[in-house]
């Protein structure tokens, strides 16, 4: 009698995933940012500029003379005048004491007195040269400081917002596994 062989075939199951990723969104507010600038202090001082004239060598010789210095020169020339005089009014007396011996005396004494002496006139520039002006010039000085200030700088930071989405994997059974089995040959009961 002829046994029957038996064959197989076997399919494997088979499995599926379906994934959906992970989602992560990220949102982050902008720095809170405030600058303050101080405003500098600024100091300027000045002392002004001096100009001095010294003109009065210059009236003096226009004949404009200032009262002390008007003064002053009319007590030397009065002095002066009264020394000249003086030792004329000496020599003429000294001449007449000695009338005796030379003649004339007398008329040449009155001549001397009675023709006055001539006047020297001479031509020039008042003030005669510009050093009987005297000038001085002191520039002005200017101090400037200023003084810097730091700004103030405020930063607030905001820390980043997370929004996570998780992701899933969903595993299902694509295909069952299978085992078919079948005689090949021989004679086959199924009561066996």
């Amino acid at each position: 009698m002829n046994l029957p062989h038996l064959e197989m075939r076997q399919t494997s199951a088979k499995i599926g995933m379906q994934t959906t990723p992970l989602e992560v969104r990220q949102t982050q507010r902008p720095a809170d940012l405030s600058i303050e600038q101080p405003q500098g202090e600024l100091t300027i001082e000045t002392v002004a500029a001096r100009l001095e004239i010294d003109s009065s060598q210059a009236w003096i010789e226009m004949g404009r003379i200032p009262a002390f210095e008007s003064v002053r020169r009319y007590a030397d020339l009065g002095q002066q005048m009264v020394r000249e005089g003086t030792g004329r009014v000496a020599s003429e007396g000294d001449q007449l004491m000695r009338i005796e011996q030379k003649g004339e005396v007398i008329a040449r004494i009155a001549k001397m007195n009675d023709t006055p002496p001539a006047e020297v006139t001479t031509m020039g520039f008042i003030p005669r040269s510009l050093d009987r002006v005297k000038i001085n010039f002191t520039p002005a000085e200017v101090n400037v400081r200023y003084t810097a200030r730091k700004p103030v700088i405020d930063v607030t930071t905001h820390r980043p917002e997370l929004e996570v989405t998780e992701g899933k994997t969903d595993i299902f059974l694509r295909e069952r596994n299978q085992l078919d089995i079948w005689p090949v040959g021989g004679i086959y009961d199924e009561k066996g």
